[in-house]
C-alpha cells in the first residue's frame, strides 16, 4: 500500500537499482514531483520505508536493458524541480504537462506549448532535410513532401512541430515543405509547362487537347504534378487552364449578361462572334 497524504492505494513494486522502484498505481493519484509517500506491506504488517517521487510520466520499459538504463538515470535524481533537466531527459514535452507535474517550465517554447531539447531540435532539423531530398528522389513530380508524411517520419506528436523546423530555402507552401511550389518539378517538365502557359496567355479560352498535352511532353502525372504545385487549373475532365482564366471568364460573361438586361424587348439576340457556348444566358443583343 501506498500512503500520500490521505490516500491508501494499492501499488505493484518493481526494483530497478539499489534504492530506485518503478510502482504501479491501483488507481490515479495527481502526484507531483517532490512529493513523500510511505510504502506499506499489510501482509507483513510492514513499513517499505519513506518514498520520494522522482517522475510522475515514466517512459514504458519495453526493450532489454531498459529497467538498467532506467535506474541509472533515476539515481541521478533528487525528488527537485527541474525544468531544464526534465526538458533535456523526455526530449520533447508539453509546457502544461510539466505543469501538472509540480514541474515550472523555464524554457522557452519552440512553438505553442512544446518544450524542445536543443539537441533534439537541432537532429531533427538535420533529418527533416535528408528526409526531403529522399522524398524527391522517391517522387520526382511532386512539389513538395506532405507536412504529415515528415511527422509521421520523424514521429513527431504534432504537425506544428514539423513546421517550426522548417527553415530556409525550404519553406511551408500549401501543406507541403519543399523550396517552392515549382521548382519541385523536373527542368523538362517545368519547360513543358512554360510553353503551355505562353499559349494559353495568347488563347485564354481554348483549352489544349490531349494530343497537344502530349505533344509537349505532359501526361496525366505530369500534368497532375503541375496542377498539385498551383501553376495550372485542371477543371472536369482533362481540361487545363491558367490559374485565373475562370475568373476571367465569369469577368466576361457578367459583362455579356449587363449588356443584354438593359436593351429593349423585340431586338434579335445573337451570339458574340468566337463565342462557341449554345446556353441563351450567354448571348448578347445584335445591334
Amino acid at each position: 500500500m501506498l500512503h500520500v497524504g490521505s490516500a491508501a492505494v494499492p501499488v505493484r513494486v518493481r526494483p530497478l537499482g539499489r534504492d530506485t522502484a518503478r510502482l504501479r498505481l491501483a488507481r490515479p493519484v495527481p502526484l507531483r514531483v517532490g512529493d513523500r509517500a510511505v510504502l506499506r506491506d499489510p501482509g507483513r504488517r510492514l513499513v517499505a520505508g519513506g518514498v520520494t517521487v522522482l517522475d510522475v510520466a515514466p517512459p514504458p520499459l519495453a526493450r532489454r536493458g531498459a529497467a538498467a538504463a532506467r535506474a541509472r538515470v533515476l539515481a541521478g535524481l533528487d525528488g527537485r524541480a527541474d525544468a531544464v533537466g526534465e526538458v533535456r531527459r523526455r526530449g520533447l514535452v508539453r509546457a502544461s504537462d510539466l505543469a501538472r507535474m509540480g514541474v515550472p517550465s523555464a524554457v522557452a517554447p519552440v512553438v505553442g506549448d512544446w518544450l524542445v531539447d536543443p539537441e533534439r531540435w537541432a537532429g531533427w532539423g538535420a533529418r527533416l532535410v535528408a528526409e526531403v531530398s529522399r522524398y524527391a528522389g522517391e517522387h520526382p513530380l511532386e512539389p513538395g513532401v506532405p507536412v504529415e508524411v515528415l511527422r509521421q517520419r520523424l514521429g513527431l506528436p504534432d504537425r506544428s512541430l514539423v513546421e517550426a523546423l522548417v527553415r530556409a530555402p525550404l519553406r511551408v507552401h500549401g501543406g507541403r515543405v519543399g523550396v517552392g511550389p515549382v521548382s519541385g518539378l523536373p527542368e523538362p517538365v517545368v519547360r513543358a509547362v512554360d510553353r503551355l502557359r505562353g499559349e494559353l496567355r495568347s488563347r485564354p479560352f481554348r483549352a489544349p487537347e490531349a494530343d497537344r498535352l502530349a505533344a509537349l511532353g505532359l501526361g496525366p502525372r505530369e500534368v497532375g504534378a503541375a496542377v498539385r504545385a498551383g501553376v495550372l487549373l485542371r477543371l472536369a475532365g482533362n481540361v487545363v487552364l491558367l490559374p485565373g482564366a475562370v475568373e476571367e471568364a465569369v469577368r466576361v460573361l457578367a459583362g455579356y449578361r449587363s449588356r443584354s438586361r438593359s436593351v429593349r424587348p423585340g431586338r434579335r439576340w445573337t451570339r458574340p462572334v468566337g463565342w462557341r457556348c449554345r446556353c441563351w444566358s450567354c448571348w448578347t443583343v445584335g445591334v
